[in-house]
């Protein structure tokens, strides 16, 4: 059996679409993922599904050289705060008689 293997369809459609991914890839500065991989070849006329495209880059050993920068939240406040009509206190204890 083994002499007269032949790929399935499976692993030939899969073939084709990991030598395409990977130029596509490439061609972009190595910095697309598997979203906007996907997004490239449905435009391109390949209808595919992007976990289909996120295993076949994990098998390649393929990913994007982007990272989201880590943004610090701001604790400054432009604009002018409302008077406190309330009065509240936070810290002040409630007595209950």
């Amino acid at each position: 059996h083994w002499k007269r293997y032949q790929p399935s369809q499976h692993e030939r459609v899969d073939n084709q679409l990991k030598e395409k991914i990977k130029l596509i890839w490439e061609n972009n500065y190595r910095a697309y993922g598997y979203p906007r991989i996907t997004m490239v070849l449905r435009k391109s006329g390949i209808c595919v599904g992007s976990k289909q495209i996120l295993r076949l880059m994990r098998e390649m050993e393929i990913h994007s050289l982007m990272n989201r920068r880590f943004k610090k939240p701001g604790t400054h406040v432009d604009h002018s705060q409302r008077p406190n009509l309330i009065k509240h206190q936070p810290n002040a204890r409630i007595w209950r008689a």
